[in-house]
């Protein structure tokens, strides 16, 4: 009787297999999706050229003393579950692409899209770095007065809502200098 014909043998080795098989599996998503989603790779299209000046422009980017910037995937997926991040992140990843292969990205109304910012930028995800938000603004009175209510769960308003231009410094400048004008009032887009 050889060595793997005993049944617990056979059954350690499965579960061997298949603890490195899954270790190897995140590992390599885990990679892709880091990849996938940094500033090089994210703005590698033309029509978010504009978007990554701004991006650069802004303290998220790096443009701050200490040169520390925010992936893209920082603050547009959400950090609340990894079954919601790995959803919105595999839906981006089909739809952007696919809409930059069929339409024309001068077509895209960049500037009506800023303004449903609270879609594309995540509460979970600002708060994922910005943990202790809650306790350093109790220490400063005017901070405290602006985030009151967010804390408390009486306003739907989402970070993004107030904090309008974060992470993107000057991004309507940018779009209107890469021929991407802001629609006049009236115009229907």
């Amino acid at each position: 009787m050889g060595f793997f014909d005993n049944r617990l043998v056979k059954s350690l080795a499965v579960l061997a297999v298949l603890g490195v098989g899954a270790i190897l599996s995140w590992a390599a998503l885990d990679t892709a999706f880091h990849a996938t989603g940094d500033y090089e790779f994210c703005t590698s299209c033309h029509a978010y050229e504009p978007i990554a000046r701004a991006y650069r422009e802004d303290t998220h980017g790096g443009n701050n003393p200490a040169g520390v910037r925010a992936a893209c995937n920082d603050c547009h997926l959400p950090h609340d579950n990894s079954l919601h991040y790995f959803w919105v992140k595999a839906k981006h990843g089909i739809v952007d692409p696919t809409m930059e292969l069929i339409k024309d990205p001068h077509d895209i109304d960049w500037h009506t899209i800023r303004e449903r910012r609270e879609e594309f930028v995540y509460d979970s995800a600002c708060l994922n770095c910005h943990k202790y938000l809650q306790q350093a603004t109790e220490a400063n009175r005017m901070a405290f007065r602006a985030h009151r209510r967010y804390f408390s769960g009486e306003t739907e308003r989402k970070c993004v809502s107030c904090h309008e231009n974060v992470g993107h410094h000057r991004l309507g400048y940018h779009l209107e200098q890469s021929g991407w004008p802001k629609p006049r009032e009236g115009d229907s887009q």
